[in-house]
């Protein structure tokens, strides 16, 4: 291997040493110019010669070494991880391992028999509704200045009264004509009482005289009924009558409800109307709707048995006696809502909501700790609690918790905690 010096423009440097370099170079003549110039000899000491060559040949070494490292390393690391794999397989005798069965709430029948709360609302109204009118004819001469809408009027109240002039005038005539005809009887039984206590012209004055007496009646009813009294407590709902009208029989002067009780249409399901009829003792609770003070207790009337054509439901009527004597008066007209206790399922539990799959069946835990699928019918469903009915007893746990697979015989574990 040869050393090739590096050329100047001014002559030539030391060798750069590719290889193996000989112990000394000898370097021919380079022609710069016309004159021949003496060849240079560069002699190397054994110090210069040595750093030349180290200089040159360490890379190569170094690089082989971290190779030689590497590949020990990846070696030792595959060696680690292959006895990592041996040591953990599992010898082919070993037993199974057994999973742990999933953890479950559960919820125990306490006793059987339910109390159902059914909710409703509904508006005051009077049970008596009824229009005033007049039984005679005239000229309506007073109205009495209470009448107005919206004020409650005490029985026997006068409402208005009639010209009465014409019927003062009959109960005269009537009773004089009672006079004429009891003076013809006694005519009559003078003339023909020795013939004959019965005779035609005594039963006809005896005819006349009673004919004159009805009359005298009939003349005072009218007389009386010239003035216009409310026949019940009542309210004002509507005034038609005013001074100086004439009314005829059965001309309306006013419109009114009577407060002596009012009733309360509930709507109820064709289901909650089934309850309601099996509830002997059911009582119902009214309070206002604006959250204000105020309750009353109501007693249920009746159930009617048609359902509305437009919303399909049936209607549980509650009725309150007395509305406005009361501490805090009901008003005809007020919107109130319901509660109707007093209903008892025997044969039903009531379990919370979530102890339903799919509103058809529940699971109960054995003894045995093992799952069992109960199919129910729901009888009732509130916000947080249903009422079901099926073949339950009183102790059965029913599982509570949702689980990825639920199934007949599946091993579960009852939670402890309350």
């Amino acid at each position: 291997m040869h050393c090739t010096p590096d050329q100047t423009s001014h002559g030539v440097k030391h060798s750069r040493v590719t290889g193996v370099c000989q112990s000394a170079a000898t370097f021919s003549t380079l022609p710069f110019s016309n004159t021949t110039t003496p060849p240079a000899t560069v002699h190397y000491g054994p110090t210069t010669k040595t750093t030349d060559i180290a200089l040159g040949c360490a890379p190569i070494v170094f690089r082989k070494l971290v190779n030689l490292v590497f590949f020990l390393v990846i070696l030792a690391g595959a060696a680690l991880l292959a006895k990592e794999l041996v040591d953990s397989r599992e010898p082919l005798n070993a037993k199974p391992r057994q999973s742990k069965p999933p953890l479950v709430q559960v919820h125990t029948l306490e006793q059987q028999g339910a109390q159902i709360t059914l909710r409703s609302h509904g508006t005051v109204q009077a049970k008596t509704s009824l229009q005033l009118t007049s039984d005679v004819a005239g000229r309506v001469i007073w109205v009495n200045p209470a009448l107005v809408t919206g004020v409650i009027l005490a029985p026997e109240t006068p409402i208005a009264r009639i010209d009465k002039t014409q019927y003062e005038l009959a109960l005269a005539q009537a009773q004089l004509a009672l006079r004429d005809a009891e003076l013809s009887l006694a005519d009559a039984h003078t003339r023909f009482k020795t013939q004959s206590p019965r005779h035609p012209q005594i039963r006809r004055s005896e005819a006349q005289v009673s004919a004159a007496e009805a009359q005298i009646k009939k003349a005072r009813t009218d007389l009386s009924r010239t003035e216009i009294k409310l026949p019940v407590e009542a309210l004002v709902t509507g005034k038609q009558v005013a001074l100086g009208q004439y009314v005829a029989p059965g001309t309306v002067l006013a419109s009114l409800q009577a407060v002596d009780e009012v009733e309360i249409a509930l709507p109820v399901s064709p289901e909650e109307l089934e309850l309601l009829h099996a509830a002997s003792d059911a009582s119902i609770q009214l309070k206002p709707v604006n959250k204000q003070n105020g309750s009353w207790t109501a007693s249920l009337a009746r159930l009617n048995q048609q359902l509305d054509q437009n919303t399909r439901v049936a209607y549980a009527v509650a009725s309150v006696s007395k509305p406005y004597e009361m501490p805090v008066p009901l008003r005809i007209g007020q919107f109130v809502e319901a509660e109707i206790q007093g209903i008892t399922l025997d044969d039903g539990f009531r379990v919370p909501t979530s102890a339903l799959f799919e509103n058809s069946h529940v699971y109960r835990v054995q003894d045995s700790n093992q799952l069992e699928r109960v199919n129910i019918e729901l009888l009732r469903q509130e916000a947080r609690s249903a009422v079901i009915r099926g073949e339950l007893r009183v102790g059965d746990r029913l599982v509570l918790s949702r689980l990825d697979i639920m199934s007949d015989g599946m091993s579960v574990a009852v939670d402890a905690t309350p």
